[in-house]
């Protein structure tokens, strides 16, 4: 019974809390890091997130998107933070979500700054060739025009003339500078930035729920969430148990086993994460909508189109 008391206790005291909390969660803040999600991964490949079949061109508009969004996104995560300083489960968390924004923000500037230097060193390129091209074309013009003057009648001199328009007009008609690079390899790195805040974001995800541990919901959601990250320990535990048994072996296989398990708990971990903290926050509310209340809605909304601003990079 005392058990059932400190949970309600729990519950009703985090509904109040979370008062301070003006980041999304729930259903919104689910739909919010699917988009950034996938605005970083169209962003780490160079693509347009609102048309990913089609590469970033305009790279100065890209660069004010991702400013303007990594400036306000991270300016309101710390309005969070300080307003949240009384309750370390939802101040940690709130770093978490500003690791993200982060992440967002510095990934969409960088992008953005690859292609505009990338860019620079292309037109550099061109009119150096041009430049070069330009000197190359006076000398052979100068010659033929000397040449021409020891031959009677105009109209070689006219045919070279004629030439050197044809070239001047093809040099104004030149197809515009297209940049094509890899960004991934470059700015995945940033990816270090968020996962300490991650980790820290998790423990107090985590505290939350034991103190919520008879919110059924919760509880499954957490073994959910545990069952599927969990799988990869299974497979690296097969690995390891299936090179002992073969130790006459390259053990070329069992590495491989491993390694794949490894890669599915620090991926699964590191995605599903996120997830998982939305919807436990909106059940331990009982808002799993995640619409926020009266006195937090402006920074909520402004905050939650913040993000949204590096996927209309063009």
């Amino acid at each position: 019974m005392s058990t059932s008391t400190e949970t309600s206790a729990a519950l009703e005291s985090l509904k109040e809390e979370i008062k301070c909390y003006s980041l999304p969660y729930g259903a919104l803040g689910f739909v919010s890091h699917v988009l950034t999600y996938y605005t970083i991964a169209c962003l780490w490949y160079g693509r347009k997130p609102l048309w990913p079949f089609s590469r970033v061109t305009f790279s100065r508009f890209d660069l004010a998107l991702g400013g303007f969004g990594l400036l306000i996104s991270t300016l309101l995560t710390i309005v969070t933070i300080v307003r949240c300083k009384d309750t370390w489960e939802l101040l940690v968390i709130a770093i978490w979500k500003m690791g993200m924004s982060l992440l967002n923000g510095v990934t969409a500037v960088h992008v953005a700054g690859l292609f505009i230097l990338e860019k620079i060193r292309l037109k550099r390129i061109r009119k150096r060739k041009r430049r070069e091209g330009s000197e190359a074309s006076d000398a052979t013009v100068a010659d033929a025009a000397g040449h021409d003057r020891d031959k009677e009648g105009s109209g070689s001199t006219g045919d070279a003339e004629e030439g050197a328009a044809t070239e001047g007009s093809d040099s104004d008609k030149e197809a515009p500078i297209e940049v094509v690079i890899d960004p991934m390899r470059r700015v995945f790195w940033w990816i270090i930035l968020y996962v300490p805040m991650m980790f820290a974001g998790i423990v107090g995800v985590m505290t939350l729920a034991v103190k919520n541990i008879e919110n059924k919901a919760v509880v499954k959601l957490t073994a959910g969430f545990y069952t599927v990250v969990g799988t990869g320990i299974l497979i690296v535990v097969a690995g390891l148990l299936y090179r002992i048994r073969n130790a006459s072996e390259s053990g070329t296989t069992a590495r491989k086993i491993v390694f794949g398990g490894l890669i599915w708990v620090v991926a699964t971990f590191s995605i599903l994460a996120v997830f998982y903290s939305d919807w436990a926050l909106g059940m331990m509310t009982d808002n799993v909508t995640g619409l926020p209340s009266g006195d937090t809605a402006a920074l909520y909304w402004t905050y939650w189109i913040s993000k949204r601003l590096p996927m209309f990079s063009l």
